[in-house]
């Protein structure tokens, strides 16, 4: 007989996904749908820029709301803050617009209490607008334990008007990001050809990563050039924020967040005011470099991505992210991402060390 208290639930999905032009307009309705009473969190200059999209809209509904600009680090203490903020004064519904830190704390604040929570991402950096994680840091920019959400996201208006304004740089970053998942997917698992190599669970995501690096690597360009007018737009809009979630949740405790995620928590934990300047698809993007080294990746496969990121102008090694490349420092750095991916055979790490030299 299953033990119900060992059974976790998948986490995948998002209640209502909407990606097009013009559609932060849905906002004012599905609002009024969660109670009519909004706690709007935004970013230090999204909440700019999606106010003046939405806030008419707002009031000609009816709509109760109440605009906060965040612009600390996304922490425990604030997600508690702002639980507090929603629940004294009565708000029904949480709404998280801007970038990945900025949502993930409205998340946070919603898991905290108990309220639904719509997100209106800004960018394509990162697919945290409908996973079932909230990234959590310190309050000086280290990284901190991860809060998982007790549902999935209500809802996520992408709005590809509003999207479409945001920097290249960002794009290129969620590029980038996404395009991990395939090597960190074969993490260990490059013996995978079908799914009696493993679980139906890990070969859904190693499949859906490899459609999602597919995809990117075969637009990236076209995307990064065009924006919004880009050929394949709108989907990447869907790539980036929910086909992306979906695979990070089948690969919850799998190992699919490896060396690449690990070489972002380490210049976050121990190169901290170094990699504040950094965005978390750029350092994701040098660690990659080293996870398809360690996965046996051919040369010409991985000098394919370089040319990707070259090509957007993204940092390529490690001491373009402004970490120690001395013999003692890249000695810790192996010894954190082995730790962190739970390298422990003295075989693994040594290709650990082998791999490190295609990111410098």
């Amino acid at each position: 007989m299953t033990n119900i208290s060992d059974v976790s639930p998948l986490k995948v999905g998002c209640g209502k996904f909407f990606h097009g032009k013009g559609l932060i307009a849905l906002l004012p309705g599905e609002i009024k749908r969660l109670g009519g009473k909004a706690l709007i969190i935004g970013g230090p200059s999204s909440i700019e820029r999606v106010m003046s999209a939405v806030e008419g809209g707002l009031v000609s509904a009816g709509v109760t709301f109440k605009t906060v600009r965040h612009t600390a680090q996304c922490t425990i203490e604030w997600a508690e803050k702002y639980a507090e903020m929603a629940l004294g004064g009565g708000y029904t519904v949480l709404v998280g617009c801007g970038g990945g830190k900025v949502i993930d704390q409205t998340k946070c604040a919603s898991c905290f209490c108990g309220l639904p929570v719509i997100t209106v991402p800004t960018s394509l950096a990162t697919c945290v607008a409908t996973s079932m994680v909230a990234i959590m840091y310190t309050s000086n920019g280290q990284r901190d334990k991860d809060v998982t959400l007790k549902k999935e996201v209500d809802v996520c208006i992408a709005d590809e008007d509003l999207i479409g304004t945001a920097p290249s740089r960002l794009l290129a970053a969620g590029i980038l990001d996404d395009i991990a998942k395939m090597p960190e997917s074969y993490h260990k698992k490059m013996s995978v050809r079908s799914y009696r190599d493993c679980s139906l669970k890990e070969y859904i995501q190693i499949l859906n990563s490899r459609c999602i690096y597919d995809f990117l690597m075969g637009e990236g360009r076209d995307l990064y050039d065009n924006g919004i007018n880009a050929k394949r737009f709108h989907d990447a809009v869907l790539t980036n924020l929910l086909h992306t979630s979906i695979v990070s949740g089948f690969a919850d405790g799998s190992g699919q967040l490896a060396i690449a995620h690990a070489t972002y928590d380490f210049m976050r934990n121990y190169n901290t005011e170094k990699a504040a300047k950094f965005l978390h698809g750029e350092i994701v993007a040098v660690g990659l470099m080293i996870q398809m080294a360690f996965n046996g990746f051919e040369e010409s496969e991985i000098q394919k991505v370089r040319d990707l990121m070259s090509y957007m102008h993204m940092p390529l090694t490690l001491s373009d992210i402004d970490d120690d490349v001395s013999e003692n420092a890249l000695d810790f750095f192996i010894e954190k991402v082995a730790k962190s991916v739970k390298l422990s055979n003295p075989g693994d790490i040594a290709l650990l060390r082998k791999s490190v030299k295609a990111a410098l």
